[in-house]
């Protein structure tokens, strides 16, 4: 369940870090982008592609003095739903919680948490003209990583208040994974807007993998944690910045997951089998990443 609950975060991820000042180069567009949610209430209908499946997706999202206030709900399907508030998230379905984590520390569902220059470090910023998403001018904003252990992304942003209007995922040969797009949008501007917070890009104390590409910090380690209705599993959550995964380390069962590799769009799954001092664990790796990162993440085990 769990696994299925960190898919469902990296969806939201990508609306929950989107105020009027121009901006002329792409370092400020995102600068703009990353704020924006500080300035603005704003909800859609927006569908999400990858590998021929498309779903369509309800967003709200406000920002007050609690925190962070988002849902998100699937209109197709089995009805499910993402709920934050503060720093709590709730998995539902079909009205009943299934899972509810507390975040640690930075946001791990906050694009760009790390602000422009930790960005800037692992990812090339370049503009890639204008566009047009669900009625409104967007400027295009192309992120490209300076290496092949993460993922790029093209983000069209509306002119008028750099909220995200649509997001393409691009593998390490620019080709793409998987898009989100809103297909209605609505928008308010806060009278007052709030103080966005500093938030420090620091590892878990404590905390340490094998091996890990270069930029991507642990910010959360949870112990048994479920993964399904009769197993536990440890947890670290881990991201850079701009992309996110998570690594889940289990007892072997007979009912495990089979070692093997699964994409799902921009999502990839590596399940590995390893035995050390004559105990067998399985090693899950789950997320944004290139499908060799992940495979070296957890061959490091």
């Amino acid at each position: 369940m769990c696994r299925s609950f960190t898919l469902g975060l990296l969806l939201l991820a990508m609306f929950i870090s989107v105020p009027g000042r121009a901006a002329v180069t792409a370092d400020q567009w995102l600068v703009r982008f990353s704020e924006a949610m500080h300035s603005y209430h704003y909800n859609g209908v927006l569908v999400y592609s990858r590998e021929g499946q498309l779903d369509t997706v309800e967003l709200s999202h406000d920002v007050n003095e609690m925190g962070e206030q988002s849902r998100l709900s699937y209109l197709d399907g089995l009805p499910r739903e993402f709920l934050q508030h503060g720093d709590q998230i709730v998995h539902k379905i079909s009205g009943e919680t299934v899972a509810s984590d507390r975040i640690h520390g930075r946001n791990p569902v906050g694009r760009f948490s790390g602000g422009l220059e930790q960005v800037k470090k692992y990812y090339q910023l370049q503009l890639k003209g204008q566009g047009r998403v669900v009625g409104r001018p967007a400027v295009i904003v192309e992120i490209t990583p300076r290496d092949n252990q993460r993922l790029g992304y093209r983000l069209w942003l509306d002119k008028e208040s750099a909220l995200l209007l649509k997001s393409v995922t691009l593998d390490p040969l620019s080709r793409e994974l998987e898009t989100f797009q809103f297909t209605s949008f609505n928008f308010v501007r806060r009278d007052t807007p709030l103080k966005k917070e500093h938030q420090q890009q620091a590892p878990a104390d404590g905390a340490s993998l094998p091996w890990l590409p270069e930029g991507f910090d642990v910010y959360l380690v949870k112990d048994s944690v479920p993964v399904s209705e009769n197993h536990l599993a440890n947890m670290f959550g881990l991201s850079d910045g701009v992309s996110t995964f998570s690594v889940f380390i289990e007892p072997l069962r007979n009912d495990s997951l089979k070692e093997g590799v699964h994409q799902y769009g921009a999502t990839v799954v590596v399940v590995r089998m390893v035995t050390r001092n004559n105990t067998a664990r399985v090693v899950t790796v789950v997320g944004e990443i290139p499908l060799h990162t992940a495979r070296k993440v957890a061959a490091a085990f």
